[in-house]
């Protein structure tokens, strides 16, 4: 069995991940390990930009104030704070690293707008390839400094004397690793991967989530999906269509070519996802319409959006028509592992950020281009806390003490098919909810089966079975809140409720275990 020691061992190669890794390389060996390429996170396809105050006319106590608002009021208000002061500092970083923006010829920003944004505030790399430029030029500062190891999957994390000390990891053809590290920090994305129509085309399974949970950690908000609004319709993956397209004057229409978003919400268009998506939902579920986007206003709409032109290119969509055919799919999840605002889990040894994590910064439903910066600025908060941390919180490593013992594999008894969980998600726990078809879902995906040593087990099955566990908590936290709020909207709860304020619905192992025992003594899973 291979072994790899390091300071500071990364999960996840987005931006988080990447840019954690340049922050500490200077002062620690680091390892960067992921389930693909960088090339193909998350952060590298990301369409949208990265929002930021910088217009002199805008200030961070607006973009504060916007994120609150999306976010229905559920955010933690400090970590917001955090997130939009450091907005500028980090377009300034990134650019120092070798990020070109897209400037006027004056060379002021670019700055565009999108939903939920009362102000242009959002900066762009190559139109609708920001993720892609920012990620390149990560790549090409970590590359000579980290040692990035790619298309190893983290199975489970290694605990030693109440301390975090590494991961189990399993390559594609089932070999298993044991990374060390004084410190581990999970970058590892989200899980709205968990659902089949989503925007999310790689890896997105909660894997990192699942890891924390079997470990005793905390997890919190995993109701909140965000759905995008417009995701392009009839393709599998389903494309993105960045929300800059209608920034720049994109209509959404529907088959009549009829603008339906006019007297929905001030902003019209752009309005928070949240809002756009269920009017989506009704136009094509309840009044049986296709939705597109209309684009006929843009003038060079291909110079400023080559990403998405490709994506329908390949599609055959004609985009002479000026029409764009969408629909919301799963694109973003506000929940996570619960860490305070550097990052630090309660686990020793163990930090979590960008979209894994939940500092409580998106609350109930992410702010337009705020995932990118989230990204950026945890990551320098939990590598200032990682290299101000004393030499004497370290241990010594498992190689130093005793190796890791046999594991007898498991049969896991109610595993699903990837697909059979995606279809439950799309069907009973999509956009509209209610709690008749969220039993339905909790009593297909609940395994009953709650510490399988996974180790020993088949890598198509070590995903499964996180995709199942994540999708299990999910639905059950979905029929907790018996409230709409933000990105959750329960058809028999359609109101925000005052009770449920600053009420956060907070899940652990130990804690969901109990319950699980007390129904089987009851007789409810027999």
């Amino acid at each position: 069995m291979k072994e790899m020691e390091a300071d500071v061992l990364i999960i996840g190669g987005g931006i988080a991940g990447l840019m954690a890794a340049e922050y500490l390389s200077s002062h620690k060996n680091v390892i960067v390990i992921t389930k693909f390429s960088a090339e193909k996170s998350n952060s590298f396809l990301a369409q949208g930009g990265i929002s930021a105050a910088i217009d002199r006319e805008d200030s961070w106590t607006e973009h504060f104030l916007d994120t609150l608002k999306a976010g229905h009021h559920h955010n933690d208000q400090e970590a917001v704070k955090q997130l939009v002061k450091e907005g500028e500092s980090v377009v300034r970083t990134l650019t120092e690293w070798g990020v070109c923006f897209d400037r006027h010829e004056n060379g002021s920003f670019m700055l565009g707008k999108e939903g939920g944004h009362h102000r242009n505030r959002i900066v762009h790399a190559g139109g609708d390839q920001t993720g892609k430029k920012v990620i390149e030029a990560l790549i090409s500062r970590v590359k000579s400094k980290v040692k990035v190891v790619s298309h190893q999957y983290a199975v489970d994390l290694i605990i030693q004397d109440h301390r975090c000390i590494g991961v189990y990891g399993k390559d594609d053809k089932n070999r298993t690793t044991i990374f060390q590290a004084k410190t581990t920090l999970l970058a590892g994305g989200g899980y709205a991967g968990i659902y089949g129509t989503t925007s999310n085309a790689y890896g997105s399974d909660g894997s990192v989530l699942g890891m924390a949970y079997r470990a005793g950690l905390e997890l919190s908000d995993l109701e909140f999906v965000q759905f995008h609004p417009t995701l392009l319709s009839g393709r599998v993956p389903a494309g993105l269509i960045t929300e800059a397209v209608r920034g720049q004057g994109g209509i959404l229409v529907n088959s009549s070519g009829v603008p339906f978003m006019q007297d929905v919400h001030p902003l019209k268009d752009l309005a928070p996802r949240d809002i756009v998506s269920k009017r989506l939902f009704q136009e094509i579920h309840e009044h049986g319409e296709k939705v597109y986007l209309d684009i006929s206003s843009i003038k060079g709409f291909r110079t400023k959006f080559p990403g998405v032109t490709m994506l329908c290119e390949n599609a055959d969509i004609d985009l002479n028509k000026g029409l764009i055919p969408v629909s919301p799919g799963a694109h973003f999840t506000m929940g996570g592992i619960v860490t305070d605002l550097s990052g630090k889990t309660s686990l020793r040894g163990l930090y979590a950020i960008g979209e894994c994590a939940n500092t409580g910064v998106h609350g109930a439903n992410r702010l337009a281009s705020n995932s990118l910066l989230e990204g950026a600025v945890f990551a320098k908060a939990a590598a200032t806390s990682i290299l101000s941390c004393e030499k004497s919180d370290s241990q010594p490593l498992l190689s130093k003490r005793k190796k890791m013992k046999d594991k007898k594999a498991i049969q896991l008894k109610g595993l699903l098919e990837e697909k059979d969980i995606q279809r439950l998600m799309d069907k009973y726990a999509g956009i509209v909810r209610n709690k008749e078809e969220l039993e339905i879902a909790a009593k297909k995906l609940d395994l009953c089966s709650w510490k399988p040593d996974l180790i020993k087990q088949p890598l198509s099955v070590i995903k499964r079975f996180n995709m199942q566990t994540i999708a299990w908590l999910t639905v059950t936290s979905c029929l907790k809140r018996e409230e709409s709020r933000g990105s959750h909207y329960r058809k028999d709860f359609p109101s925000q409720k005052n009770d449920w304020n600053s009420k956060k619905i907070t899940r652990s192992l130990w804690h969901d275990e109990s319950i699980i025992a007390e129904k089987t003594a009851a007789g409810i899973f027999n």
